[in-house]
């Protein structure tokens, strides 16, 4: 009976040295994938990529190594470098970040955060175009590398341009499925959409939803129509305020990168410390736990013997040395709180910030969302005192 529960026990050990075995992982690098012929302007598509979810809701802090602030920085400076590696490939049109789709894109790109701990990088990517069609939803997830944060390293890359690689390889991939008709289509829908929400009266009826519940092109206007010319004259405004908010979400990135660099090079070096603290905490809990079964199974065999009165001396050694690895365990709160100063030194690093105007200078405050309804009302007062018009509050 005692030697099958030393058996259980001894297993279950072996069970957690194997927990603590050491994985060494490297970084793959993905070449972003480019077109051989050039693409036609009328056949680019412009893309829209939303202010990702930072996916806190169900999270516990303490647990999986969330901290709120930082994921809501990171949501916005996520789909920034997606928008870059989209934009520097050539094989799209306008390629700008665009939070909850003021404005009408050809195709659309959403994104979860399921996991960012400055070792591992999980993304949950949805496209979509103006139809309403979706191309894919899809997981996506990259490791950094003990080399990645190693300042000698020459040609030091994000360490995550793997994964914004592989969507904007994947999208292209979709994407060279369409005909040339049906990529003018999805930019007929855009275009069309946007004159319904200006000119509701004129352009209600040339789009409708088919039994997918997508946009389909009921009938176009004539390319000499006024109301279709006034209409793109006003996107063409649209996207001057669209580009606008660029130099912001720039302006915002450029301010977040030095600290968010480090935040992410200290939270993985804080994450190995966890686990080299955990390892030797589970060894001296093992090896004590071991010694306090050979001094009690000693004695079960031998209880008349100076032999197994030896081995009850080792009984309270081994719980020694189980209580020092529980004590030490302790000390991995020590980790967790340079975890939590770093994450504070982040948040204070990315306030708002002034930009200067011909006339003025404005201060934007408050969150991006925010911010960003600032901006726009500053851009329709422009629009309205160079126009005499009246200032539209909405849409």
């Amino acid at each position: 009976m005692r030697t099958s529960y030393f058996m259980l026990v001894v297993l279950a050990c072996f069970s957690l040295v194997a927990c603590n075995t050491t994985t060494v992982k490297t970084t793959s690098y993905e070449q972003v994938h480019l077109e051989s012929e050039v693409t036609p302007e009328e056949l680019l598509l412009d893309v829209g990529v939303g202010i990702f979810n930072p996916g806190t809701d169900a999270l516990s802090v303490e647990e999986e190594g969330v901290f709120p602030k930082i994921r809501e920085a990171e949501a916005r400076f996520m789909p920034y470098k997606l928008m870059e590696t989209l934009q520097h490939t050539g094989n799209w049109g306008v390629v700008r970040v665009i939070p909850d789709r003021l404005s009408e894109m050809d195709v659309w790109v959403d994104g979860e955060i399921l996991k960012s701990d400055g070792e591992n990088l999980w993304l949950q990517v949805t496209v979509e175009d103006a139809s309403g069609k979706r191309w894919f939803s899809k997981k996506y997830t990259g490791v950094a590398g003990k080399y990645s944060y190693d300042d000698t390293t020459s040609n030091r890359r994000e360490p995550f341009q793997k994964v914004y690689n592989q969507v904007a390889n994947d999208m292209l991939a979709y994407r060279n499925q369409f005909s040339a008709s049906e990529i003018r289509n999805m930019r007929t829908i855009a275009e069309l959409k946007f004159a319904k929400d200006f000119s509701p009266e004129v352009f209600h009826d040339y789009l409708a939803l088919d039994e997918k519940g997508r946009y389909v092109v009921k009938r176009l206007p004539a390319e000499s129509d006024p109301s279709l010319q006034q209409v793109r004259q006003i996107r063409e405004r649209d996207y001057i305020f669209v580009d606008t908010l660029q130099q912001y979400y720039a302006s915002f990135v450029n301010q977040m990168e030095e600290p968010y660099k480090e935040w992410r090079e200290g939270f993985y070096l804080e994450s190995q410390n966890l686990k080299e603290v955990r390892a030797e905490s589970n060894a001296k809990i093992i090896g004590g736990a071991l010694a306090v079964l050979a001094g009690v199974l000693a004695q079960g065999v031998d209880s008349r013997t100076a032999r197994a009165a030896g081995a009850w001396v080792g009984v309270p050694a081994g719980i020694g040395a189980v209580w020092s690895g529980l004590q030490q365990r302790k000390g991995m709160r020590i980790h967790i709180e340079a975890l939590e100063e770093i994450s504070a030194s982040l948040t204070s690093e990315i306030e708002p910030h002034s930009i200067d105007l011909e006339d003025r200078t404005v201060t934007l405050s408050g969150t991006v969302n925010e911010q960003y309804n600032q901006w726009r009302q500053i851009l329709k007062e422009i629009h309205a005192t160079e126009t005499g018009s009246a200032v539209d509050t909405g849409k």
